[in-house]
């Protein structure tokens, strides 16, 4: 029968091109396994920057607490020697003031150097966070591509077993008709089977395009979180930048200030 014909080829297209479709998506899953471990790693480096530059920040706010120390002992040395002590000639007290001055400024302006240590240590730890947050953007992208590619794996196995299942009926209805001598009864089951069959293949149809629109609504709410995604991404993007200016930033005012200290150094006391 033409129909059975048509039917039987039908089956037998359908689970080639599932069988295809099946390699592409093992072939694809391993890629993006892949990509996972790969990220993974990329997580695990940049979750060590970032403890590694918040090391760096307590022993400098401890050196900068001690330059502050040295900057306030020198405000009170500068202080307690503002009136001149008795005996002293004035062109020594001025003397004692000038290199009480110098000694301040140099202690401002070595504090002023350790702050801005801190400062550059603290934006190294912010640059690293934020490399943090962008590398468990894509962790999460490439752990959702691979979740939903074994989803479209699995979901091609229930479909696999229905076609086989329908070449099998298709294969004994023929046996059924070619078959010498013919068996009236078992051809008035075969007609009845292929009656209902056709009422199958109506309602599979309905609910077919019921699922196809479904799909629709699914795809269309992947592509907007994925556009949401890659907005994130494309923000974190430029917050790195701006992070590096501003460590680059901190780096030459920390420059300017130990040349500075150089400079009061060398002109001695």
């Amino acid at each position: 029968m033409p129909y059975l014909e048509q039917e039987t080829a039908r089956l037998q297209t359908a689970l080639q091109a599932l069988a295809a479709q099946q390699t592409t998506l093992t072939t694809q899953l391993t890629t993006q396994q892949q990509a996972v471990t790969a990220t993974q790693a990329q997580r695990t480096n940049a979750q060590a920057g970032v403890t590694q530059a918040q090391a760096r920040i307590p022993p400098l706010q401890a050196a900068a607490a001690a330059a502050d120390a040295q900057v306030a002992e020198a405000q009170q040395d500068l202080l307690d020697a503002s009136e001149p002590p008795q005996g002293i000639p004035p062109a020594t007290w001025r003397a004692r003031l000038a290199a009480l001055r110098k000694k301040l400024a140099l202690a401002q302006t070595a504090a002023t150097a350790a702050h801005a240590k801190v400062t550059e240590a603290q934006q190294g730890v912010a640059q690293a966070q934020a490399h943090v947050r962008a590398v468990d953007v894509q962790v999460s992208a490439a752990t959702a591509a691979v979740q939903a590619t074994q989803a479209a794996i699995a979901a091609l196995q229930p479909r696999r077993q229905e076609l086989q299942t329908k070449f099998a009926e298709i294969e004994r209805m023929n046996a059924e008709i070619t078959r010498d001598p013919l068996a009236r009864e078992t051809l008035q089951q075969v007609a009845a089977d292929l009656s209902a069959r056709t009422a199958t293949l109506e309602d599979t149809l309905l609910t077919t395009r019921f699922e196809l629109e479904d799909a629709e609504t699914l795809l269309a709410s992947a592509i907007t979180r994925r556009n949401e995604l890659t907005t994130l991404l494309a923000d974190l993007a430029r917050q790195i930048p701006e992070a590096e200016a501003q460590q680059a930033a901190a780096q030459q005012a920390l420059a300017a200030a130990e040349a500075e200290i150089s400079t009061h150094l060398q002109d001695g006391p």
